[in-house]
């Protein structure tokens, strides 16, 4: 198989567990491509892959760092393709699966991410900044945001400090090894699918972990941001119940896992895949890879 299979969709689709099934029929690695589950003990609230999920198919870029150390999509791409030509060379498939659409983007389509050196003062003066403030600094700059772009404050804020070192973004051609499949079902069972996870994730411990990490880390933190985490807040003040505070966490999944799906918009050469049932899904996968390796 020369393609490299890229499995993208909203959160509580069933990425992680198709994906691992349908490595175990192609002898395949996964590659994870999610912002959140990199950070260790970041695990209920991120929906990561537990060990005994895993069945024995080893994933990469999950746990790779603390939850106070920061991870840009630049290192991203870095590291993804470091994983990529080190699984190649030991005759293996790839599947790479995720949520976050500006790692695959990135990726597939070689966008050139400058590295620059971590301006810490330059940093918490951004922080300070309204989000409107920031999109004016970045208009200074010329630089053309997304509408995806404009609610996200950590991506703003990098986008800045990119441009003030005097780099740029440099987008290049789709890399045709990549074959991404986005994956979509009917709004009414993903909602009551993202519901029914939010609950899955009270009873295992949701509450704990996040006040763990909320006393042992700083809340501003990036993973700490994440949805999932920021929503308890209020609970543990004592301003809120933890009923309303599970419910607003639940309709900020629902209104991100739309902006996930609005996403698939951005991505080239995208083969959509509606979700009946897992074995449907590796099945359409496996035939339309064939088909492209003729």
């Amino acid at each position: 198989m020369n393609k490299i299979i890229v499995i993208y969709g909203p959160t509580a689709i069933g990425k992680s567990n198709i994906a691992i099934q349908l490595a175990k029929k192609i002898n395949a690695e996964i590659i994870s491509a999610d912002s959140i589950q990199i950070y260790k003990g970041v695990d209920i609230g991120s929906a990561k892959v537990s060990l005994d999920e895993m069945q024995g198919i080893p994933h990469h870029l999950i746990n790779i760092k603390n939850p106070d150390e920061e991870y840009s999509v630049y290192e991203f791409v870095k590291d993804c393709k470091e994983k990529i030509n080190d699984i190649i060379k030991r005759g293996k498939n790839i599947i790479i699966v995720g949520g976050t659409g500006l790692y695959i983007k990135a990726l597939t389509e070689n966008y050139n991410y400058a590295e620059t050196v971590k301006n810490q003062e330059l940093r918490e003066k951004l922080e300070r900044c309204q989000t409107c403030e920031l999109i004016e600094i970045l208009k200074s700059y010329n630089k053309q945001l997304k509408h995806d772009d404009l609610n996200n404050r950590q991506r703003l804020i990098r986008y800045i400090e990119i441009a003030q070192s005097g780099n740029t973004f440099k987008k290049n051609n789709f890399d045709n090894r990549f074959v991404i499949f986005g994956l979509y079902t009917d709004r009414e069972i993903l909602y009551e699918r993202i519901n029914k996870r939010i609950d899955e994730m009270a009873c295992k411990g949701l509450l704990d972990e996040a006040k763990f990490l909320l006393n042992e880390y700083n809340s501003n933190s990036q993973c700490l941001k994440a949805i999932g985490y920021k929503e308890l807040i209020p609970y543990f003040n004592g301003e809120k119940s933890l009923n309303e505070c599970l419910e607003i966490l639940k309709q900020r999944t629902r209104n991100y896992a739309k902006r996930q799906i609005t996403f698939f918009n951005q991505f080239k050469n995208l083969i959509k895949i509606k979700v009946n049932s897992k074995q449907q899904v590796i099945e359409d996968i496996i035939k339309n890879i064939e088909d492209k390796n003729g």
